[in-house]
């Protein structure tokens, strides 16, 4: 029997794995590798939101738990995941230099947020005649070797499925779950936007935001930096660039659109003085919350079963905190935060 079954294989579906896995516990993931987000999350972490210039929720427990938790990883796959990059927020006008620097000095940011404002980068091809905020402790996840290399793991010890999870053939026992010939102590649902088809956790109000982000090639141009003015620029490898991102709450297909082409093109082209050419259009539909909190938990008076959703954009960065909080209240009875619990919509459900 094995300890947890998770249902998805997306960043959340392999921040739980990992969570078991390095805990000695034994997992099962079953999924059918369509991961509507995650596959198109460039994997950009960062404590700061920098539309406003104010910190994540929880920032700094989330990365104290983020930072050791992918070391971990890494060692055991043998791959280089985290890239420690800072992030440069592109000032717009004189406003925003000047709040930056005022917001700088706050106690809750000035362990992110470097109060200088910096103008030469020793870079022609950017223009930002403002100059940069600098954001300490950020950075990406190669997000894609990240889910690859995971499932690679799982499946060289017979521990993945790749199927679509059929939520009727799971039956639910006080003490345990059965899935077709499979037999676990728990069920972790870590779907994603498919979570609306799960007839245990539809209730909870999860919404969609369609991203999209282009991949670009760009000759020449060196970054150990990752730029975000209206749409971000980071490297990814070789001569490639990440392009994004886009944020729709109307359109849930998976289609590459032309508005968001436009979007992300003439924003980039506000800034980038060279030439590039695009080589790829992605789209990924965000779960996310009505209050900006992932669903974590379970309604099931058994406690054999639990969600996991919600992660929104910030996967990468919230996403291990979140499944730490999960082992805990699972193992060691100890309560969830109370922001997090599904258990807060369990009055409209």
């Amino acid at each position: 029997m094995k300890d947890v079954i998770i249902v998805g294989s997306g960043i959340a579906g392999c921040a739980l794995a990992w969570k078991w896995l390095l805990q000695g516990k034994s997992v099962a993931m079953i999924s059918n590798q369509y991961n509507a987000s995650s596959s198109v999350a460039a994997g950009v972490y960062n404590p700061t939101v920098l539309k406003r210039f104010t910190p994540v929720w929880k920032a700094q427990e989330q990365l104290d738990i983020m930072l050791p938790f992918y070391k971990s990883i890494e060692r055991r796959l043998g791959f280089t995941l985290l890239h420690d990059l800072p992030i440069l927020r592109r000032l717009h006008d004189d406003n925003e230099v000047k709040t930056w620097k005022r917001k700088a000095l706050r106690e809750d940011l000035s362990a992110f947020m470097h109060p200088e404002v910096f103008n030469d980068l020793g870079e022609d091809a950017i223009f930002a005649p403002y100059g940069f905020g600098k954001v300490n402790h950020t950075g990406w996840c190669d997000t894609v070797l990240y889910m690859e290399a995971t499932i690679d793991y799982l499946k060289s010890s017979d521990a993945f499925v790749q199927e679509t999870f059929d939520h009727e053939s799971l039956e639910v026992f006080a003490d345990h779950v059965v899935y077709k010939d499979m037999k676990a102590k728990h069920v972790i649902f870590a779907e994603g936007f498919a979570m609306r088809d799960n007839p245990y956790y539809h209730h909870l109000p999860l919404q969609g935001n369609k991203g999209e982000l282009l991949i670009v090639r760009i000759a020449d141009l060196r970054l150990d930096y990752i730029i975000k003015s209206s749409v971000f620029l980071m490297h990814y490898k070789d001569d490639l660039f990440w392009v994004g991102a886009t944020y729709d709450r109307d359109d849930m297909t998976n289609e590459p659109t032309s508005n968001a082409l436009d979007y992300l093109t003439s924003r980039l082209e506000t800034f980038l003085k060279v030439s590039y050419e695009i080589v790829e259009h992605k789209v990924g539909i965000r779960p996310t919350t009505q209050d900006r909190r992932p669903f974590v938990g379970t309604t099931c008076k058994h406690k054999r079963h639990y969600i996991f959703n919600g992660m929104g954009s910030r996967a990468v960065l919230l996403a291990p905190w979140a499944a730490t909080q999960l082992y805990e209240n699972i193992y060691n009875d100890v309560p969830l935060d109370s922001e997090i619990d599904c258990n807060r919509y369990k009055a409209t459900s």
